[in-house]
């Protein structure tokens, strides 16, 4: 329908899709002005396919000038002068400028001269003035030249310097000319209204001012959803018909997949929208939607609607992870805390009181029976966290009944028993006659030289540790722990050298066929030209070979093998086995854990972990097993970004687009073999560019080694894989992983997946995609995966995971109740406890702080205006242990909500005064009517007493109880602190 402008102004225009609103728009005479929400801004910064060009989001330099312009509601609303042509100067090549009148422009503007107080501004070089990227060249007052950032410009708008919006007291929306066009008018801030009385409107959604309906006779068409033969048969019937049918591509993969599909339509390719009957024409343009106008016989159709399900964008559920690791610390709603004579209960918010013109916050902790605990907040660092060890959560304890009491005098005594039983273990295995593996030197360097890269400070240590135990008369029991990527496997193959250098032999065991033989040819390339003989067994070894590497074993002709279950066969034997290694530990199931006990009693044994199962983590925590810990990345490693979203096919396609286009590689996991191949129609019909394999475990071997070597090799843009991938395969071009049902797997799985990318200096993306609705436990696991998304966190991840689900008995299968009942925090110091007491050795009790001053001390509500952010914050700072995180989080308040009022400021010096009183051996800190009182734990005490008398306070030490008391008289509440503290350092 051919429209005037006048025809549309002051009407709401229903039902039309983004496309047809750009069009509207770009059709009006200028000026116009289009007012969006900001998260729809990109589909309106290019609309030269429609022969126009706009300003998006322009300031000074626009004003005036401008024909088509784009805000999103926030920008439009922003300060602006009343009189703009006072604070912006056009500079023109050939214009002439009188020398003293400009630099008075100038410096009503804000500059200043670069020699007045210091700042930068503006200097003038004799025929030359410089404001900062921008140089003009004069000569006498005619403007020569115009460089900006050394670029050539004939024409130049310089605006008022950066700041002087403060004194501007008009906004933008008011200073540019036209009708307005508003795009979803219901997410426009109600301020806007006012600024926009008595002008021409456009609406396309409902929640603006209430105009008249217009209805243009566009037919919206509904989404493809990836059917593209029902594209093409439409597209054919209409050109028959002699309707002029308009294709906006967003990329160049996708335009030449189309144009394939639609051989035998008359087809054409322009840079401008061209509506040509009986043709379609595919155009650039990043618009979405698509319209039918019967009355032009026109068709328009974007790229996007071809392959949307629905919208065809990502709902606002999304949540992307930006590689910062997540504070663990932080206290919510909901939270299992443990009050050391209370026992266990959930927290369930916060609630300031004001007790005797003193408001603090209090915690409120709720117990069985609807019974409820209010604690303040300077209480939050007595209490400890129960994660719960199942899915389940803990049973909550009964306020006055004794029952944690007495749950945590079973624990105790269960902590002592296995105490007792693991030390007969360790004594056992420590008097346990082993091989040492002295030093070779001239043969331990011989693998060094043909290592690419230099070894991180984690891996030398870990290493310096693993020879250490290898150099000692008994069995080697160590556990690395350490992030996918992150040089484990280098650590293994350093002490596999040492000891085929001995002339025994080394076993590696792995969990699946693909990392085997992974493995074994990294082995045969750094062992190349040694006289070393490295073999693999696994489903890809013949028969044949199998039984030629069987006798060779057991002949002593083999001394390195490499292979996965087939290695814990009853058949295989060695001559000498000398060295047992174990990768991807977790992998391995508990009888086949018995199994590799009964080979590695008498025989070194290295385990290798990015997250090691509960139950070996935990043996390494309470010094069962020894652990060294990798956590440093690979230089120019950056943290994988993580996206969490309920499963959006617009999404799928967006990432694996998104990698192709940046020449990479795209891992996508289902985890169904039946459903697998209607998967990868599926993800054809989705992402019709991209070159699709598939492999999971029920192939034959040989296909999975060819389609797996193709993929390296880049015959395919995407793996579609079940979890087979999932360790150690090192594939450098992929870089996005897309796991459409990530609550299924569990927190290891989610981790090594994750691994399969980032593995070198690209920036790496994990898409995780979860039903709608989730269980309880899924949500954790997946809410851990996101927190810990930093390098390095695999261990942290691997803690995560043995608080989620618990770390079994450690010596049998079954759950331990124990620690469900009283927390693993909890039992860990019991059990500690315990080994400490059996070996003889003194405890020192946790250090508490009672910290009781008659001052105002908490985040308010004015100054943090969330709950949620209220107690995440009390959370971690309850949780810091050093002045320095004190000042991180301090600053992080700052730079959020700007310079903290007089009860913030009080409360975390109450903090930084906890910390420090804690480090000094204080047991107490009070007040009375007229003193501050300090109580030490020990007698006598260490000070400089003439540094305590320079102090402008009056100071008492005290015997009984022995400590300081100071005066209040003279001091504010605010001050108590600082007093207290300026003691404090003079205490030793």
């Amino acid at each position: 329908m051919a429209l005037t402008k006048d025809q549309i102004l002051n009407h709401y225009l229903p039902g039309l899709p983004q496309v047809a609103r750009a069009r509207l728009f770009a059709q009006t005479e200028p000026p116009a002005i289009l007012l969006v929400p900001e998260h729809r801004l990109d589909f309106y910064r290019n609309l030269e396919p429609f022969g126009v060009g706009v300003y998006v989001n322009p300031g000074l330099e626009a004003w005036g000038e401008a024909g088509w312009v784009v805000f999103d509601y926030r920008e439009a609303l922003q300060a602006f002068p009343q009189d703009p042509s006072a604070w912006r100067l056009v500079l023109e090549v050939g214009r002439r400028y009188l020398r003293e009148d400009l630099l008075e422009r100038l410096t009503r503007m804000g500059y200043l001269r670069e020699s007045e107080e210091g700042e930068a501004g503006f200097a003038v070089r004799g025929e030359i003035v410089e404001i900062g990227e921008v140089r003009l060249e004069f000569f006498g007052d005619e403007l020569e030249a115009i460089k900006v950032a050394g670029e050539h410009k004939r024409r130049f708008v310089l605006g008022a310097k950066p700041g002087k919006a403060e004194a501007w007291d008009s906004h933008k929306i008011r200073h540019f000319p036209g009708p307005v066009f508003l795009d979803m008018p219901s997410l426009a801030p109600g301020e806007l209204w006012q600024h926009l009385e008595g002008r021409d409107l456009v609406t396309f959604g409902l929640g603006g001012p209430e105009l008249p309906k217009l209805d243009l006779g566009y037919q919206a068409l509904p989404p493809y959803r990836a059917r593209i033969a029902q594209f093409v048969e439409e597209v054919r019937r209409w050109t028959e018909q002699d309707y002029g049918v308009v294709l906006f591509y967003k990329h160049a993969k996708g335009r030449a997949y189309l144009e394939s599909k639609l051989q035998g339509i008359n087809l054409r390719k322009s840079g401008r929208f061209e509506c040509k009957p009986g043709w379609i024409t595919l155009v650039p343009g990043g618009f979405e939607g698509a319209y039918l106008d019967p009355e032009a016989k026109a068709v328009c159709l974007t790229e996007p609607h071809l392959y949307a399900f629905g919208s065809g964008q990502a709902g606002p559920s999304r949540r992307i992870v930006t590689g910062e690791t997540g504070d663990p610390s932080a206290l919510a709603p909901g939270d299992y805390l443990i009050h050391p004579e209370h026992g266990i209960g959930q927290f369930v918010g916060l609630e300031p009181r004001e007790i005797l013109g003193v408001k603090r916050d209090y915690l409120i902790l709720q117990y069985a029976g609807e019974a409820r605990l209010y604690l303040p907040v300077e209480q939050l660092p007595l209490l400890k966290r129960h994660p719960g060890t199942t899915d389940d959560p803990p049973r909550l304890s009964s306020l006055g009944k004794g029952e944690w009491k007495k749950a945590r005098e079973k624990a105790q005594k269960d902590a002592e028993e296995l105490a007792a039983r693991m030390l007969v273990l360790h004594a056992k295995r420590q008097a346990t006659p082993g091989r040492a593996w002295a030093p070779i030197p001239e043969w331990d360097s011989l693998i060094e030289k043909n290592f690419p890269y230099a070894l991180t400070p984690d891996q030398e240590k870990s290493l310096e540790d693993t020879f250490r135990d290898l150099e000692a008369p008994r069995p080697m029991d160590r556990l690395i722990s350490g992030d996918v990527g992150f040089g484990k496997t280098e650590v293994a193959l350093r002490a596999a050298h040492r000891v085929v250098g001995h002339g025994a032999q080394v076993a590696l065991l792995v969990p699946t066929t693909l990392l085997a033989e992974q493995h074994t040819q990294t082995f045969k390339s750094r062992f190349e030209g040694l006289p070393v003989r490295v073999e693999g067994l696994s489903r890809f070894t013949s028969e044949l070979d199998e039984q030629r590497i069987l006798r060779d074993l057991e002949a002593g002709a083999v001394d390195i093998v490499i292979g996965t279950h087939r290695l814990l066969s009853g058949d295989l034997r060695f001559k000498d086995l000398g060295l047992l290694i174990i990768d991807e530990e977790h992998r391995f199931g508990v009888a086949q854990k018995e199994r590799i006990r009964e080979i590695a009693e008498t025989v070194d044994t290295l385990y290798l972990s990015a997250t090691p199962i509960p139950r070996t983590l935990y043996s390494a925590l309470v010094g069962l097993k020894d652990l060294s810990s990798i956590q440093t990345p690979p230089p120019g490693r950056k943290p994988i970004q993580t996206v969490l979203a309920p499963y959006d096919p617009s999404l799928v396609r967006e990432a694996i687009l998104s990698e192709m286009e940046r020449g990479g590689k795209v891992f996508y996991v289902h985890d169904r073999v039946a459903t697998i191949q209607a998967r990868q129609r599926y993800l054809e019909n989705i992402a019709p560019e991209a070159r699709i394999g598939v492999v999971h475990g029920q192939m034959p071997e040989g296909d999975i080694e060819e389609v797996m070597l193709a993929f390296a090799e880049g015959a395919f843009d995407v793996l579609l894989a079940t979890t087979i991938i999932e360790s150690g395969l090192d594939i450098p071009e992929a870089n996005t992983i897309v796991i459409e049902r990530a609550d299924r797997l569990g927190l290891a799985a989610l981790y090594q997946l994750r691994g399969r990318v980032g593995r070198r200096d690209q920036e790496a993306y994990a898409y995780f995609f979860h039903p709608p609705r989730l269980t309880e436990a899924a949500e954790r696991r997946l809410s851990a995966i996101a927190d810990l998304s930093d390098l390095g966190s695999g261990h942290l991840l691997a803690e995560k995971d043995m608080e989620i689900r618990g770390v079994g008995n450690l010596l049998g299968p079954e759950q331990h109740g124990h620690i469900r009942a009283v927390s693993l925090e909890i039992y860990t110091e019991l059990l500690a406890e315990a080994i400490a007491k059996l070996k003889g050795e003194k405890t020192e009790p946790e250090k508490h702080v009672t910290l009781d001053l008659a001052v105002s001390a908490r985040l308010t509500p004015e100054y943090i205006p969330s709950a949620a952010a209220r107690s995440r914050y009390y959370g971690r700072l309850a949780e810091a242990k050093r002045l320095a995180q004190v000042a991180r989080i301090a600053g992080e308040l700052r730079e959020r909500y700007g310079e903290p009022p007089v009860e913030v400021e009080n409360f975390l010096a109450l903090t930084r005064l906890r910390l420090l009183a804690e480090a000094k051996g204080v047991v107490s800190i009070t007040e009375d009517l007229t003193w501050l009182q300090l109580v030490f734990e020990r007698w006598p005490l260490d000070y400089d007493s003439k540094a305590l008398r320079a102090l402008p306070y009056r100071i008492e030490l005290t015997q009984y109880p022995p400590g300081f008391r100071i005066a209040k008289k003279g001091l504010s509440q605010e001050q108590y602190s600082q007093a207290v503290s300026d003691l404090l350092y003079l205490v030793d």
